[in-house]
């Protein structure tokens, strides 16, 4: 059964340190100076093996990009282990490029911090200069004390 029913998937770049929830809603919008890459899945009805009806619903790829149709070739002629590796392999990147921004703001947040204990307290420099003038104070009390008495 021929069907016109169709998927669009799209996918573009944007900065490392983008938030899910902060992604403007503009971000698909296919402007001079952004790449934008489209998919398509065309939606093909197929009869389950060893059975006559019709509840078996199964999508082949047809990839279009603005460069060409070399993908939509391949992916006619690849088999559904194929397909299934290619997705496969898909997933392993985006879950890598997932662990990789949640490690750089991470490291973000750890740098933060480092930052602002290096502020916080005071440094050893004023503390032996403190503990000098300390010192210092305490010798000087104990030589106007401990003189000794003026004899009459």
């Amino acid at each position: 059964m021929q069907s016109k029913d169709k998927f669009l998937i799209q996918s573009t770049r944007v900065a490392a340190s983008t938030d899910m929830d902060e992604i403007p809603p503009d971000t698909f919008n296919k402007e001079a100076d952004k790449v934008i890459e489209e998919m398509k899945l065309k939606v093909v009805y197929t009869l389950p093996s060893g059975s006559s009806d019709d509840s078996g619903v199964t999508s082949s790829a047809n990839r279009s990009f603005k460069q060409g149709g070399d993908d939509l070739s391949m992916l006619k002629n690849a088999s559904i282990e194929e397909i299934q590796t290619i997705q496969r392999l898909k997933d392993e990147r985006d879950n890598n490029l997932q662990q990789n921004q949640q490690m750089q703001r991470e490291l973000d947040m750890l740098r933060r911090r480092r930052s602002r204990k290096g502020d916080a307290g005071f440094s050893l420099t004023f503390a032996a200069f403190a503990g000098i003038i300390g010192l210092l104070v305490g010798l000087l009390m104990s030589l106007i004390f401990s003189s000794p008495p003026a004899t009459a």
